[in-house]
């Protein structure tokens, strides 16, 4: 069989993103670029599935062909009349699972070995094989009581849909015991393929009736788009059975009305495959039947002629098993039994039978009857290679336009970033060019700059700037260490001492800042003149000049025939007012003299800073530029 095609895709892409991802992260791109839409291309491939949804009557046959284009006879349970009525989608994953969401919305989920539960889930009961079970299941859902699904009018809409007469007492007992809780809406079965299935969604649509058509559900999925904007369904295999007539009204009605509920982007994905291609009844009319088929069904409606193709499941079937199992065909068809427990008895003897034709055919054709004959004419009578290899075809048909437009999207991220850094080489180099021709302009800057900074230091020495500041000590002596100062003279003094204070630094740093224009931005001063909290110094003061004394007194004792008197002592606190003002005078200036020392300090450290490093650095700086630019540039 050839390559799986999606999963070479699938592959491509995330080889062709890892790449992608490893030229951003080298070259250090921060800009997002068309990252988004690259990602956004790339989901369907490496999150996304192609989707193969099959399509047929009831007894088309279509969980046996499912089963061997899985290539496990018992993904899905097979037999007669309604099989199952919900969407089934069958999923590659390393565990077996199946998830079920039922009518009334919750989910159950089967781990562990899931052979033979499916049926369980999904198949209609025998005695419900009558009713047109998928139309009355959604009247349940919808929240319909019995009286109202029973209604004679909803009852005859039921027949003429359905063509079926309806048994009002089984329909009643159907309803009793289906609450929407119990009824299965949609399947999904997680399961172990072979990496030829890897990638692939296969999905088993509600078996219809000749007359019924595609149900409104079915027909929306097959025509919607998916999250990511791609096609929910990729493929339809539409299956017809090969022992029907192909002439039949019935039959020819059924197809039209299924290509009246397609779009026609839906018919254009569409393959025609007749089934139980190794049975006597086609086999005898083959070529006729096909001839047919091509008249009936793939020219009116478009199909490509190479789309229609015959198959045989249970030949497939037989092949994987033999192949499998290293089982001898030979010894298979003299078998009466099943080969083991895996295969249904009736089942079984088909094959059988099929096997038997197939050694009279090599017979009429002379050929020795042994297992390596009899596998390749099992294999040509399945014709699924024939079938996987048309499919793979289309997959890369379809999918190489969207891998080509996300390769193209990556090229022109990688160009555009390309783009930008040419541009900024070439800005670079612009601005190089600039440098260069201001680069005398700037070595006679920095001489005059180197002049002014000297006058500019000696203007603004340590010293000259304490100078600045001497009235503060000659202000402590003269205002607030005179013996008549009170309290508010001393504070008055001081608030006065710190706004003078204030006022000189904001003056020298203006002062400082129109002689530095050329070269710097002078700031605003942080040092701070911390003033002092007179309410505290004065607590201090009063703690200082408080002295206790102890006094003798005497009181009255009251008595029965005459008062009486008794001696007690007692604690007296005496402030010293002169003392007071002494410690409050000395604590203040204390406080003065400490922060203006360190205001002093600050004031003349952000005045070094200005003078030793930022005028000088900022021309620097600038010669310096353009020789890292060149650098950078080259």
């Amino acid at each position: 069989m050839k390559q799986n095609q999606f999963l070479y895709y699938r592959r491509s892409v995330m080889k062709v993103l890892e790449e992608y991802y490893a030229v951003r992260k080298k070259n250090n791109v921060k800009d997002k670029g068309l990252s988004a839409s690259i990602e956004r291309k790339a989901v369907p491939f490496v999150n996304g599935y192609f989707t193969l949804a099959i399509v047929g009557k009831m007894s088309a046959g279509k969980s046996t062909f499912i089963n061997a284009f899985l290539g496990n006879k018992n993904i899905l349970p097979t037999g007669h009349f309604q099989t199952t009525c919900v969407l089934t989608k069958i999923e590659y994953s390393e565990k077996e699972s199946i998830e079920v969401i039922y009518g009334d919305g919750h989910k159950e989920t089967i781990n562990g070995n899931i052979s033979g539960k499916l049926g369980k889930l999904v198949a209609i009961e025998d005695q419900y094989s009558s009713l047109p079970v998928n139309d009355i299941n959604k009247l349940i859902i919808k929240g319909w009581n019995k009286s109202k699904i029973c209604d004679p009018k909803i009852v005859k809409g039921l027949e003429a849909t359905s063509r079926r007469e309806i048994n009002r007492q089984l329909l009643e007992q159907y309803i009793d015991s289906h609450p929407k809780s119990k009824i299965t809406k949609e399947v999904t079965i997680k399961y172990p393929l072979q990496e030829e299935c890897e990638g692939w969604r296969i999905v088993d649509t509600p078996g219809v009736e000749a007359v019924g058509g595609i149900d409104m559900e079915t027909m929306e999925f097959l025509t919607a788009q998916n999250e990511y904007g791609c096609n929910n369904v990729d493929a339809i295999i539409f299956l017809h059975k090969g022992t029907d007539n192909i002439e039949d009204k019935s039959v020819n009605d059924f197809v039209k009305d299924v290509f009246k509920s397609l779009s026609e982007d839906a018919k254009k994905r569409i393959f025609f495959v007749v089934t139980n291609a190794a049975d006597d009844t086609f086999q005898n009319i083959e070529e006729e039947y096909m001839r047919k088929a091509k008249a009936l069904f793939v020219e009116p409606y478009g199909i490509k002629e190479e789309r229609l193709i015959p198959i045989d499941s249970l030949m497939e079937i037989l092949n994987r098993y033999a192949v499998a199992e290293g089982k001898d065909t030979v010894s298979l068809m003299k078998s009466k039994n099943a080969p083991d427990s895996s295969w249904d008895e009736k089942v079984w003897t088909i094959c059988r039978s099929l096997l038997r034709d197939i050694r009279d055919t090599l017979e009429d054709a002379n050929k020795n009857i042994n297992n390596e004959n009899l596998l390749a004419m099992v294999r040509d009578w399945s014709n699924f290679d024939k079938l996987r290899e048309i499919l793979n075809e289309f997959v890369k048909s379809e999918k190489i336009n969207a891998y080509n437009d996300l390769v193209q999207t990556i090229r022109e991220d990688i160009k555009q970033c390309i783009d930008h850094r040419k541009n900024d080489i070439a800005l670079l180099q612009k601005g190089i060019q600039e440098m260069q021709g201001q680069e005398d302009a700037l070595k006679d800057a920095q001489l005059d700059m180197n002049n002014t900074l000297n006058t500019i230091r000696r203007k603004f020495s340590k010293e000259t700037v304490a100078e600045e500041f001497n009235f503060i000590e000659q202000r402590i002596n003269s205002h607030i260490l005179v013996s008549d100062a009170t309290f508010k003279d001393i504070q008055r003094e001081t608030i006065n001492l710190y706004d003078s204070a204030d006022a000189k630094k904001n003056s020298l740093f203006t002062e400082m800042g129109e002689e530095f224009h050329k070269f710097v931005q002078v700031e605003t001063s942080k040092a701070f003149f911390k003033r002092p909290d007179f309410e505290s110094i004065e607590k201090q003061a009063t703690n200082a000049a408080t002295e206790t004394r102890t006094e003798t007194r005497t009181r009255t004792i009251p008595g029965i025939c005459c008062d009486d008197h008794e001696e007690y002592t007692v604690n007296v606190t005496d402030v010293d007012n002169s003392k007071k003002l002494k410690e409050f005078k000395t604590m203040s200036v204390r406080h003065i003299r400490q922060e203006y020392n360190k205001f002093k300090e600050d004031m003349q450290e952000e005045v070094d800073f200005y003078i030793n490093l930022k005028s000088a650095s900022n021309l620097n700086g600038n010669l310096n530029c353009s020789k890292e630019l060149e650098h950078y540039a080259s």
